[in-house]
């Protein structure tokens, strides 16, 4: 029996950066996967309140999301945040002490797994790129391959590599609550990975696979930022690129 795919769309993507949401449901439908989202109804996965010291407040938050997915009949779900991610499919078992009732990918390894499905629909796009690899996909949970078969899959884009990547990629300063109580610090960081270490990639995007470095770089400017998934339906419309 196919699985029944529940979107999570995470705090940020649900109400800050909207585009990466609609980016995302809109290729999931181009790619003819079914999936559902809660809509008002979604809540957030306590990540911040685990992360700043609220283990209490969170675990209220935990039961909640476990039951209401659940019992909906959801036996997977995918989110764009990596630390919904992490939250999910790391903490909540530990918290419950139990096994979750549904699986739980970051939208990264929902896409790499169907790359099939999407390849012949991929367009040219001649683009200089470098990925970078958020805290809370790469060093925590490992994921550092499928956002880059993602990128290299697309005709003619050129994916470049900072020299500290993967499991010693520097952290884009939103995350553990930097972002919200500390936003000088926070956009400081971004602006100096901006300003130092990109630099010298002669690229005019960063490609991002979280909501948070997503918005931070943003906020520092002076880059284009584009989401993953954005990035891959940008190549599906076959729209102009910036090489």
């Amino acid at each position: 029996m196919a699985d029944r795919l529940l979107y999570w769309k995470g705090c940020m993507s649900r109400l800050k950066v909207k585009g990466i949401a609609d980016s995302t449901m809109e290729l999931l439908d181009l790619m003819g996967i079914r999936y559902d989202t809660l809509g008002g109804d979604e809540g957030c996965c306590g990540s911040i309140l685990l992360r700043t010291g609220y283990p209490e407040e969170a675990k209220k938050l935990v039961r909640l999301n476990i039951s209401q997915i659940g019992d909906a009949g959801y036996t997977k779900m995918v989110t764009s945040c990596p630390g919904c991610y992490r939250t999910f499919a790391s903490e909540y078992p530990k918290m419950i002490a139990a096994d979750l009732p549904f699986n739980v990918q970051h939208i990264s390894q929902l896409l790499s797994e169907n790359l099939g499905a999407l390849r012949n629909k991929l367009k040219p796009l001649k683009m200089d790129v470098v990925y970078h690899d958020p805290c809370h996909l790469g060093r925590h949970m490992g994921i550092y391959e499928e956002p880059r078969r993602l990128i290299k899959a697309i005709p003619g884009i050129r994916l470049a590599e900072f020299r500290q990547n993967r499991s010693l990629a520097l952290c884009c300063g939103s995350g553990g609550g930097v972002r919200s109580a500390l936003p000088d610090v926070s956009t400081a960081v971004a602006k100096s990975i901006i300003d130092g270490p990109l630099g010298p990639l002669g690229v005019r995007a960063i490609i991002t696979a979280c909501p948070f470095c997503y918005y931070n770089f943003n906020t520092a400017g002076g880059v284009e930022v584009i989401d993953l998934p954005q990035l891959l339906l940008r190549s599906c419309k076959g729209e102009r690129s910036n090489g």
